[in-house]
């Protein structure tokens, strides 16, 4: 178990190419990134889902039980595409679905995010989307009485999607 924290504050970034970089650095030297952002309101603290880039582990999650939010656009369940400005709606659809639409995660513990920028992207815009991402955490989280996770995969490229082969026609 990884005991030592090491905060790593947005404001002190330049991009997210950095941000990524900081947090492998964190990660593979045994510690605890933990991602630091405010506004004048409130202040965040998140734990990256990381792991170190060395130990090379490959991750195969299902599409329902993830959401992925890249180029300003969300992504369901492989091919449903929303606007990012339908965050609130999607985290709460994925977050409390329950199993009820198969679109969504089976349960709140199952449920994550993968997030996805170009690595010049300033810090600025990934703040404001994990602040984003934060307050509508913490709205859902007093809704409810189950225990809700945030679980966020900082990715280091793009999701690309391989078209589906269409099955072959009857003769």
């Amino acid at each position: 178990m990884k005991t030592n924290r090491s905060n790593i504050f947005l404001d002190s970034i330049n991009n997210y190419g950095d941000l990524l970089e900081r947090i492998d650095k964190v990660a593979c030297n045994d510690s605890l990134p933990i991602i630091n952002y405010s506004t004048k309101k409130e202040r965040f603290e998140l734990l990256p889902w990381y792991e170190c880039s060395e130990y090379e582990i490959i991750s195969s999650p299902t599409f329902r039980s993830r959401i992925f939010i890249q180029n300003d656009s969300i992504l369901t369940n492989f091919d449903i595409k929303h606007s990012i400005d339908s965050l609130n709606i999607i985290l709460r659809r994925h977050l409390l679905n329950k199993g009820k639409d198969f679109n969504y995660s089976d349960s709140p513990r199952q449920a994550g995010l993968e997030v996805y920028f170009d690595k010049y992207t300033n810090a600025k815009q990934v703040k404001n989307l994990l602040v984003e991402i934060s307050k509508e955490f913490n709205e859902l989280s007093k809704m409810t009485p189950d225990t809700l996770y945030l679980k966020i995969l900082f990715r280091d490229r793009p999701l690309k999607l391989i078209p589906q082969i269409p099955p072959p026609k009857p003769n």
